[in-house]
């Protein structure tokens, strides 16, 4: 399936439309935070998602349902850019984990939504000893 992309005007600067023979698909920033954090908190290494303002100085470690409030999303006509704010294991190698989870989030992305990746940075907010992760659905197969 070939899909052409529309322009983006200023309006719309944070959505990626694009038209294929039967409509439009638009594909949302929040969506592209989802496969970016499902990627991520599968990496080995990775205790959880951080909050992305760290006001107080305090890491915070985001529940399942939040895991999306650790990513941050920036779309222009060049590509998307995607910040990623984590938490790793004590005892791992930070710079083997960081670029792991930019390779996999990459992958993903570009499997998933067809779209090209521009930039990905990996920006580490804690470190704690590795917790029991919750199990997901995903992961059971």
């Amino acid at each position: 399936m070939r899909w052409i992309q529309d322009f983006i005007s200023k309006k719309e600067k944070n959505k990626q439309k694009y038209y294929t023979e039967i409509g439009w698909i638009e594909i949302s920033p929040n969506a592209i935070a989802s496969i970016a954090s499902m990627a991520t908190i599968q990496s080995y290494g990775v205790v959880g998602m951080a909050a992305r303002n760290i006001a107080d100085g305090i890491s915070e470690l985001l529940k399942l349902e939040e895991v999306n409030r650790g990513v941050d999303v920036e779309i222009d006509e060049n590509g998307i850019k995607i910040n990623l704010y984590i938490i790793v294991a004590y005892g791992v190698k930070i710079p083997e984990v960081a670029h792991n989870i930019m390779e996999r989030v990459k992958w993903n992305l570009e499997k998933v939504t067809g779209l090209s990746v521009k930039e990905i940075n990996v920006n580490v907010w804690g470190i704690r000893l590795q917790e029991e992760k919750e199990s997901f659905p995903w992961e059971e197969i």
